[in-house]
């Protein structure tokens, strides 16, 4: 999908990463073709059928950089998965790795979107095109993304198996893995790569981050279109800003998923084993979007009031003893936000009676089609056989 040229002379090799072979106008630079070319009435949108898909080999990996624009590290990294095209092949042998620029019209002008959020854009309304819904750059492209990974609907399986899709955020989150609740293979693939990352320290630099949508059809992240999702954030790192650092950990991540997935296809027993060594509890510690506990408020997301004038620019500051303290514990009661009269406002217990911030004064969560406002979280037990959460943590809660 990636138009990135490998400049190798293997010319075996030059397709191999870096750009999916499909017939027609598709096979060529398709993710550098503008949206507002795309041919509207040549969009079919595929019959809603949801699939159990059965556990299969994993081969074709897409790993995509540019879901959000002005994010460069991943496309820093799919440039040189293309350039080193006959290495990567050589390393994980059985397996087929691709890349894909998500949005390559932000990407140009150094902005998270165009007109909204791409990460947003693959539900089943906006993705199988509801009536009365605009035709914005990023919803175009999502049709033309799923076009080229998946789909995610219909009677055919997905041609991707795993999407990669790699992110920075502005945050202090240092590596954060996302990956989706009840996958087992993610859940396993985040257990290996935390482990490696990590050096066998329990929550150390890289941290996991678990979703809890079971149904792959009802999330709206552009991972959803495959089979499985695995998705990177890395941080802090400012927006249109390439860091050295942040290149590093994104690819020691990308080396050691592949690796994963490399030896679970070798020899799965091998690769079970060396977890339960591990992680002889069979668990792993996580961290997942803590249910609402009042009315009105989001899961997951403590939300600032926007300006009247504005809705892209808050009322309230993120309060100073927050900052740059991701995955810190608040309690009710403990400061929060600071308003225009320098008022403090406190945490009102809105999501539990402790909580964790994560992503906290995230530059992308200014914007309203993102979603505004801090991230917040529970810190749970996950399953590795099974990859479900703890469910004896719950309690009661209100989700709107």
């Amino acid at each position: 999908c990636s138009s990135w040229q490998n400049t190798n002379d293997d010319e075996d090799m030059k397709y191999k990463v870096g750009c999916v072979l499909l017939p027609s106008l598709l096979s060529f630079c398709a993710s550098f073709s503008s949206p507002n070319n795309i041919n509207k009435n040549s969009i079919k949108p595929p019959t809603p059928t949801f699939l159990n898909h059965k556990k299969r080999p994993i081969q074709k990996v897409v790993v995509v950089g540019g879901t959000h624009g002005n994010e460069y590290t991943g496309v820093w990294c799919i440039k040189a998965l293309s350039r080193h095209a006959a290495k990567i092949s050589s390393q994980y042998p059985s397996l087929t790795i691709e890349t894909l620029l998500a949005n390559p019209e932000a990407h140009y002008e150094n902005k998270r979107f165009i007109h909204s959020d791409l990460n947003r854009e693959f539900s089943q309304d906006k993705l199988l095109g509801e009536e009365g819904l605009p035709l914005t750059v990023e919803r175009l492209r999502a049709q033309e993304v799923n076009e080229l990974l998946g789909p995610k609907f219909g009677e055919n399986h997905p041609s991707t198996d795993v999407i990669v899709d790699l992110h920075t955020t502005t945050t202090n989150m240092g590596i954060c893995l996302i990956v989706p609740e009840g996958d087992v293979e993610m859940i396993k693939a985040a257990a290996y790569v935390s482990h490696k990352v990590c050096g066998g320290v329990n929550e150390g630099e890289c941290r996991i981050l678990v979703h809890s949508i079971l149904d792959r059809n009802e999330r709206p992240n552009l991972g959803s279109i495959a089979r499985h999702g695995f998705t990177v954030e890395v941080g802090p790192v400012p927006q249109g800003v390439l860091r050295h650092d942040a290149v590093e950990k994104t690819e020691k991540v990308i080396h050691y998923f592949l690796e994963y997935l490399e030896k679970q296809n070798k020899n799965e027993q091998n690769i079970n084993t060396l977890l339960e060594e591990w992680y002889p509890e069979g668990q792993l510690t996580i961290f997942k979007a803590a249910k609402a506990c009042e009315e009105g408020q989001l899961c997951g997301r403590i939300r600032w009031p926007s300006d009247p004038e504005n809705p892209n620019f808050p009322q309230f500051l993120v309060h100073k003893s927050l900052q740059d303290r991701d995955f810190h514990k608040i309690q009710k009661g403990d400061a929060l936000f600071v308003d225009l009269d320098g008022n403090v406002i406190n945490y009102s217990g809105s999501h539990g009676e402790e909580v964790y911030l994560i992503f906290v004064n995230e530059g992308g969560y200014y914007y309203s089609s993102s979603g505004t406002g801090l991230g917040v979280a529970v810190k749970r037990k996950i399953g590795i056989e099974d990859g479900m959460i703890r469910r004896y943590y719950e309690k009661k809660s209100i989700t709107p």
